[in-house]
């Protein structure tokens, strides 16, 4: 894999957008803004922070295509999304993704 410079390049260009995962929206479209906070690739694995609370960590990636106003991850084998909330409640969760597709976007 080589995503890193995809990545870090799209979000140079667009400073971050709403995410979108396999079975919708976190949060309400286009509402929320991430902003990349860290990346790394490890073997098989890759695995992107956005606002130092949610992590995306997709294993067996096969794809990371990057246009304007959309990059898109997937498919992959796996992919586990840990959240930490915002505001004063700061819950904390998690969910794994065994198909279907993640997206940043930056508006309609």
């Amino acid at each position: 894999m080589t995503f890193t410079n995809t990545v870090q390049r799209w979000f140079k260009d667009e400073a971050g957008g709403s995410l979108f995962l396999p079975d919708g929206w976190y949060g309400r479209p286009y509402d929320n803004w991430h902003a990349l906070t860290s990346i790394e690739e490890s073997g098989n694995t890759l695995t992107i922070i956005l606002d130092q609370k949610l992590t995306l960590r997709f294993d067996g990636l096969k794809s990371v295509k990057a246009q304007k106003r959309e990059l898109t991850f997937g498919p992959f084998e796996k992919l586990r999304f840990e959240w930490e909330g915002f505001g004063t409640d700061r819950v904390r969760g998690s969910k794994e993704y065994q198909t279907g597709e993640v997206k940043i976007l930056t508006g309609p």
